[in-house]
């Protein structure tokens, strides 16, 4: 058997509980070069990704896929030569779409249909997309939180399949736009770096503790 065949028999689906693959997973800077991910596990883990939970439902998220080795090795100057660029097994590109109400027909007609709302409160919330999205900060700034929220998703989806991610904002975010062809109405919130570790075993990075976090009825309270 082939080390590259092995290794991709390594990155197969394991089944491990929501807290295991929440304690679990870890940002990985270094990657096992030559590993690739099958359609099938492309397939799985944008499904699941899919099921981040959004505002209205709209899913503000798109995601550009970069695996074959001589574009990744284009992509490494755009993001200040790391290493991990070209030596995962692809680089994912979270984009957070600025108008995702462009599908606010579909979604509501799919809400009323799906028995949650009627026609009246469909009419309102159509018309309160506006209120939702009143300027080019608010746009942004919706964007940047559910496709957030879609990219925290494909993290743990993929750390409870075997594969091990790495979200980087360490990279020319005009430079990428263009080499990726990323129209205006979409930011780019991050890249995520996914394949086989090949780092150490090295123990967990402190976090902050409940006491310090946590704050009840007003901040400090």
């Amino acid at each position: 058997m082939s080390t590259l065949v092995a290794l991709n028999q390594q990155v197969s689906e394991s089944r491990i509980t929501l807290e295991d693959a929440i304690r679990g997973r870890r940002s990985v800077h270094y990657f096992t070069p030559g590993v690739t991910i099958t359609d099938a596990q492309w397939k799985k883990l944008f499904e699941l990704t899919a099921m981040s939970p959004s505002s209205f439902n709209f899913q503000p998220w798109d995601f550009v896929v970069v695996d074959e080795a001589s574009r990744k090795l284009q992509l490494l100057p755009l993001c200040w030569g790391q290493q991990q660029i070209v030596d995962c097994a692809a680089v994912v590109a979270v984009l957070g779409d600025k108008n995702p109400h462009r599908r606010d027909k579909q979604i509501l007609q799919q809400f009323k249909d799906n028995g949650y709302i009627d026609e009246a409160t469909k009419q309102a919330y159509l018309g309160a997309v506006d209120v939702v999205y009143p300027d080019e900060a608010r746009k942004i700034e919706h964007a940047v939180g559910g496709a957030n929220l879609a990219a925290m998703t494909f993290m743990l989806t993929a750390h409870g399949m075997g594969l091990a991610t790495l979200p980087m904002i360490g990279f020319d975010p005009d430079g990428v736009r263009k080499f990726l062809k990323v129209p205006d109405d979409y930011v780019i919130t991050m890249l995520l770096t996914v394949g086989k570790s090949a780092e150490r075993d090295l123990p967990r990075q402190q976090r902050r503790g409940f006491e310090d976090i946590v704050h009840w009825d007003t901040f400090r309270g």
